[in-house]
């Protein structure tokens, strides 16, 4: 698959976490071309904050692989990940970010200013991937 195939799946991974009330994120996790880990937040349903997609689909892919260390993977995410998936990503030494949606209130790229020259970070833009993400905070109003 493409990785424009692969942040698809991750939308896909987002609608279902929209449907049941979940900020819409959603995430793979790829290892030698197969999915190891896929997820959708969970935040609201489990009263957790940090069932992020990103940290779900990590604990997928750590035992998928029988390994903390996920060197040689790839993540795509549908929204720009947080500081806290982020650190979560570079420990886990995740090869490379892909990202389809900015999140400029709480992302590590674009609102904290984390450089993305020394990780191999990809944002390829989906217009509706910000749309769904525009559509769900504006009916929580």
């Amino acid at each position: 698959m493409k990785d424009e195939e692969y942040l698809q799946l991750a939308y896909q991974e987002a609608l279902k976490a929209a449907e049941i009330k979940e900020t819409p994120v959603g995430c793979v996790i790829v290892y030698n071309d197969k999915i190891i880990g896929i997820s959708h937040n969970t935040t609201q349903q489990e009263t957790n904050p940090l069932l992020h997609a990103e940290i779900l689909a990590l604990e997928q892919a750590f035992k998928n692989l029988k390994s903390k260390n996920l060197k040689g993977a790839k993540i795509y995410i549908s929204l720009e990940p947080c500081l806290m998936c982020l650190g979560a990503i570079i420990n886990a030494h995740i090869s490379e970010i892909y990202f389809s949606a900015l999140d400029k209130k709480k992302g590590a790229f674009s609102f904290y200013n984390v450089s993305m020259q020394q990780l191999n970070v990809h944002y390829i833009e989906s217009k509706k991937a910000g749309e769904l993400l525009t559509s769900f905070f504006a009916s929580l109003r």
